[in-house]
């Protein structure tokens, strides 16, 4: 069994990969008042690859408007400063973690991605728009652990895999193998990332959130419903459940807005999340 002190020991044997600088001062920008477009494409002028990416996002399905732009500058007005920030940093994870020694990366990061968009569609629809963004960021995040296990315990994970592929969950498979799963994992992995507290929070619970934390149980209903469309493994395929009897769906879409839900349309905008999600993925592993 994996303590918390040996994974974190591991870590740092293993050597992971700190964010690049660039994600990092995309960071401190946007959470200054007097940030301006120049700032952050003096910014982005240092990670071509990252710019590249930004620019292929701001004209892909999920930010297009009525014409495509051209440029960087136009790309991040569009934007905005705080998606520029976050798609940033997704794309920079992804880059970092490109994956595993065992796990099918890009199915992991189109699944995260997927979760991330839906998570973020769904807060708007709660009317919570001042945590949309930070939504996407965690839903992205949060099976970042995933990774960090497979690459510092990859025998051991590889046990994993192999109770995952027999048809147990892979939170079921992690704790019987490692006695850690990936929630704890990556809320560590994000914790020595600097994320905010609040994102180390989020990907620590989404498995098990408390009725009365949103971000958490938004988290953990995003994973549910985007699972049922990109499995994870057969354990995934056969998931059913009713939205209604959810208590994360309870707590996120609560009182008279759950009840007035078109459920049906929910459902079906999912489906175009993933398809976002497919780009987005194969935008930042380009870049």
């Amino acid at each position: 069994m994996i303590t918390r002190e040996q994974f974190a020991s591991r870590l740092k044997a293993k050597a992971l990969p700190s964010l690049p600088l660039t994600v990092v001062a995309l960071g401190e920008a946007v959470q200054d008042e007097r940030c301006t477009v120049d700032r952050i494409l003096s910014i982005l002028s240092k990670d071509p690859p990252l710019s590249a990416a930004l620019l292929r996002m701001a004209n892909s399905a999920l930010y297009a408007g009525t014409g495509s732009v051209m440029d960087l500058r136009a790309a991040v007005l569009r934007l905005g400063f705080d998606a520029v920030s976050n798609l940033g940093t997704g794309a920079a994870v992804i880059r970092t973690l490109k994956g595993g020694a065992h796990l099918d990366a890009v199915r992991l990061w189109q699944h995260s991605v997927a979760v991330g968009l839906t998570a973020k569609g769904v807060c708007v629809l709660a009317k919570r728009h001042g945590q949309a963004e930070t939504a996407f960021l965690t839903g992205l995040l949060h099976d970042i652990g995933k990774i960090a296990l497979d690459t510092c315990f990859p025998e051991a994970y590889a046990e994993v895999l192999q109770k995952v592929a027999e048809g147990a969950h892979f939170v079921d498979a992690e704790r019987a193998v490692l006695g850690l799963d990936h929630a704890e994992a990556g809320a560590l992995l994000a914790a020595e990332w600097s994320f905010p507290q609040t994102i180390v929070e989020v990907i620590r619970d989404h498995h098990e959130p408390r009725p009365e934390d949103f971000l958490p149980n938004l988290i953990h209903l995003a994973d549910l419903l985007v699972r049922t469309r990109i499995p994870m493994g057969p354990a995934d395929a056969r998931l059913m459940f009713s939205l209604d009897e959810l208590p994360a769906f309870k707590a996120v879409l609560a009182g008279a807005l759950h009840k007035d839900l078109d459920v049906e349309r929910l459902t079906f905008s999912i489906d175009d999340e993933v398809d976002h999600a497919l780009a987005f993925v194969e935008a930042a592993f380009q870049a």
